[in-house]
């Protein structure tokens, strides 16, 4: 056929003219056509060895960056035994749903029954004119069809003859017909025919003056009109077409696949390999025996530092960790901010007509990867960036900052977190010793001052005036006088008696004189102490001479091969402080921050965010300046990803929804213990500085609680021992009377049984009979028949309370009542608690609470609910009155 690339081969075809355009002429069509369905993603077949498929192949590749379109994956397939499988592997990482065939009929139709699963549904076929005529082409396709018949091009044809002839009859400056067959050559050798005058001539031909014949630079037909055609059950239906690069369609015309809606553009991968790094607070990672042990893992302790750890809640994913040039991978447990982020995203969109949620799986690097020069390679991309540039992850979370170099060969989402880069330095502030306040004094001074208080004290006692007229209680003993010498020391003024002899009042004016030179001097020297005890200034930021100039004894890091470490790199600026810091990087933050703690790095230089948590943690750690270098953290994926726009929208979501201010507080913004600083203030005396003199007010507080406590038990023993005295004592008077007058008749000879008694029933209180009561009970306990009950005895009132009622008269209200027993929980059953739990035996602990063998039991009157009694566990009963 003349359409086929073959005739379209200038070196060997140099006079040949097409009437009609060539195969590959369909590319624009299929490309009108997708900007027109608003497709953006596609992937292209072809068949390997076909030099039509190969041309259309270049002509869709060269045009489609005009149109904006995506191919995924040019797909060249070989007809052979494995086709079934080569298209299943090929199209295992294609998310796109529209895909564009090139294929004759036979080959279509191989291609169609050896990938079912792509023509079932859901996936939009266009194709051309051969590939449309396959038995087995799917329901839904949309092909093309050049609208022009033989008998037109046989017509275009000799429109163009006759132009030709035309050119050639009006003459042409320079063309000459040959004078024979043989090859006119010149004194040179050269064909004249073949080089000079034929291609005169075939640029008049490809010239016609029919303004429906079109014709490129290469003399290939363009311009021409075809026709777009849809499969459906019915048949091949018309739905537009393409005239003069103007495409009509009518798009409610079509049958789409699967007779359902326009189908999607893409079909989202379910599944995500997502790369991570080992980065507090963003990533935290524990080694564990097996992965399947990280959903039941809770809150762990992790080890940030070698001065402290951190508690961690989770939830736990696995993130296995491959060993280098192995194919081992070590098991590991992640969580954190970023595990957070990731888990949400991959939540469904409430009231989405797109399913954006998906699985994942994790696994570690060691970085977030640098692109660096290699003297063969070129450029070396390493880390989590490596791994999405070679299709080893979809994905990566983390602390990664979107900088240029990164986004040359990976695509980022929106933003979720900004940061800048600071400077932290720990703070070393000149802290007072343990005796601030004995600092102005030496301990000489100290001690003399402490045997002058003794002695004066001995002194101190008033001996007897033969001047002074004697009076009663006029002396001062030893302890009035140690309160006068502290008195006067302290300027206290509470001094009760003052020395009333005239030697004493000589001792004690020298002693007032003495006390006011001592404590004015220490007064004065502890102020001097205050004063010139001044904290040391800490860096201002990145301004500072100590870091653009760094001295010998200053040494400041950054981490090595980091978005830090490339700012420095990129800025001219500060490049002496990249070279001073050259020798001190680290490898991993962690790194720099026990560097810091341990007096060996004097600043680290890193992202604001981690630098601030580390700093709420660690007070002796601070950030210094204001930030620079302001970037952002985003999520990585690779180039053209599918889910990049889904992605961002998801952290747009949760952004406005307050879910990223809810991690942030949750992974970052911890409240921070530490004190702010103030600048230009002295160190100040703190609790530890005068934690002695606490301990010696805490020691008289607590003596002075035990004395007092000691003063209310015994006096509360002495009041109830009274008030027993005086129950006693009136009860024995009572009883007195009873006995002087036992011959009246006012005395009672036995108790008033003839009224029922009192107790609690089925259906509430009832009134029961003191002898039918007595063998119920007696039953009871003995475990028989009431009717075999025998009665021996009067009745007398019980007060012996214990685990059955008893029958009694109330102290409240003088009834005559059988008891109603309620277990209660007493001291008894609270020490056995605390005896099991104190030997490891907490499971068992709360039983005693439970038992009925441990409990107190209380005996209540059931007509007024007043308490009679408690027989306690381990203790004597207790009668109420």
């Amino acid at each position: 056929m003349v359409r086929d690339e073959d005739f379209g081969q200038k070196l060997v075809y140099p006079s040949f003219i097409r009437p009609t355009p060539s195969f590959s002429d369909e590319a624009h069509v299929f490309l009108f056509l997708l900007e027109k369905l608003n497709y953006r993603q596609v992937s292209l077949i072809h068949v390997k060895g076909d030099r039509n498929g190969a041309a259309f192949k270049l002509a869709f590749r060269q045009k489609r960056k005009i149109f904006k379109i995506h191919v995924q994956s040019y797909v060249e397939v070989e007809l052979n035994e494995e086709l079934n499988n080569t298209i299943a592997e090929k199209f295992e990482e294609i998310t796109s749903n529209i895909i564009v065939l090139f294929a004759k009929k036979n080959a279509a139709e191989t291609i169609f029954a050896a990938c079912p699963q792509l023509t079932s549904g859901g996936k939009l076929w266009l194709m051309n004119e051969e590939a449309m005529k396959a038995a087995n082409s799917p329901i839904g396709l949309i092909g093309s069809r050049l609208t022009q018949t033989p008998s037109e091009a046989l017509r275009d044809s000799f429109s163009i003859i006759k132009s030709g002839l035309e050119a050639v009859g009006d003459g042409v400056a320079g063309l000459q017909p040959p004078t024979t067959c043989e090859k006119d050559a010149n004194a040179k050798g050269v064909d004249l025919w073949s080089t000079i005058q034929a291609p005169l001539i075939y640029r008049h031909f490809c010239a016609p003056t029919s303004s429906r014949l079109f014709f490129n630079e290469a003399c290939a037909r363009e311009a021409i009109n075809y026709d777009l055609l849809n499969k459906s059950p019915d048949g091949i239906r018309y739905i537009g077409n393409v005239t003069d690069d103007i495409l009509k369609l009518d798009e409610w015309k079509i049958f789409w696949p699967g007779a359902t809606a326009k189908p999607l553009e893409i079909t989202l991968p379910r599944h995500l390999r997502v790369v991570t790094v080992d980065d507090p607070p963003f990533v935290y990672a524990i080694p564990i025996q097996n992965l399947s042990l990280c959903d039941e893992l809770g809150e762990q302790e992790i080890r940030l530092s070698d001065d402290g750890s951190i508690s961690i809640a989770g939830p736990w994913y696995p993130c296995p960790k491959r060993v280098p040039n192995t194919r081992r991978s070590d098991p590991f447990c992640c969580a954190g901010y970023a595990i957070d982020l990731l888990s949400n995203m991959s939540l469904p969109e409430s009231g989405s007509w797109l399913d954006t949620s998906f699985s994942f799986s994790l696994h570690l690097n060691e970085s977030y990867g640098v692109v660096t020069a290699h003297p063969q390679d070129g450029m070396l991309l390493s880390g989590a960036l490596g791994e999405l540039v070679f299709d080893l992850a979809d994905m990566a979370v983390g602390g990664m900052t979107i900088n240029p170099e990164r986004e040359r060969f990976i695509d980022f989402s929106e933003p979720w977190l900004y940061h800048g880069i600071r400077v932290m330095e720990k703070s070393n502030p000149r802290g007072s010793p343990m005796q601030s306040f004995l600092q102005p004094m030496k301990s000489s001074l100290w001690g003399a001052l402490s045997v002058s208080v003794l002695l004066l004290d001995a002194g101190g006692l008033d001996p007897q005036d033969p001047f002074l007229k004697q009076a009663q209680d006029d002396r001062v003993d030893f302890g009035e006088a140690m309160w006068f010498v502290w008195g006067v020391l302290l300027n206290s003024g509470v001094s009760e008696k003052t020395p009333r002899s005239f030697s004493a009042r000589v001792l004690g004016i020298v002693w007032c004189g003495f006390c006011m030179i001592i404590v004015a001097s220490y007064t004065a020297n502890l102020a001097a102490f205050l004063v010139l005890d001044q904290p040391e200034k800490g860096l201002t930021g990145i301004a500072d001479p100590r870091l653009r100039n760094p001295s010998t004894n200053f040494s400041a890091a950054t981490v090595l091969n980091s978005n830090v470490y490339q700012y420095f790199k990129r800025h001219v600026e500060l490049s002496t402080m990249f070279r001073k810091m050259e020798a001190h990087n680290v490898h991993k933050p962690g790194d720099a921050i026990n560097a810091l703690l341990n007096g060996s790095l004097d600043a680290f230089i890193w992202d604001s965010s981690r630098l601030e948590f580390e700093a709420s943690r660690r007070c002796s750690l601070r950030t210094r300046g204001s930030l620079f270098g302001r970037s952002a953290y985003g999520i990585g994926l690779q180039r053209n990803s599918p889910w990049t726009q889904h992605i961002t929208a998801a952290v747009l979501r949760m952004t406005e929804s307050g879910q990223m201010e809810a991690l942030d507080k949750k992974w970052i913004s911890i409240p921070s213990q530490c004190a702010v600083d103030a600048h230009k203030s002295p160190a100040r005396l703190g609790l530890t500085n005068m934690r002695d003199v606490f301990v010696l007010v805490t020691a008289g507080v607590v003596a002075g609680c035990f004395f007092s406590a000691i003063e209310v038990i015994y006096g509360r023993k002495r009041a109830l021992k009274g008030r027993r005295n005086e129950i006693a004592k009136r009860y024995f008077t009572k009883w007195q009377k009873l006995t002087d007058n036992r011959g009246s008749r006012q005395f009672p000879r036995r108790y008033q049984l003839m009224r029922p008694v009192i107790r609690r029933g089925f259906a509430g209180k009832e009134a029961v009979g003191l002898d039918e009561c007595r063998r119920k009970l007696i039953a009871r306990q003995m475990r028989i028949p009431p009717v075999d009950v025998r009665l021996e005895g009067d009745f007398v009132p019980s007060y012996r309370y214990g685990r059955v009622p008893i029958i009694t008269f109330c102290s409240r209200c003088r009834q005559l009542i059988e008891t109603e027993t309620r277990e209660e929980t007493g001291i008894f059953a609270v020490w056995l608690c605390i005896a099991l739990a104190c030997l490891l035996l907490w499971p068992c602990a709360p039983l005693p609470c439970f038992l009925p063998i441990c409990q107190d039991i209380a005996h209540i009157c059931p007509h007024c609910r007043h308490v009679q009694g408690r027989a306690r566990r381990g203790r004597r009963p207790k009668f109420y009155v």
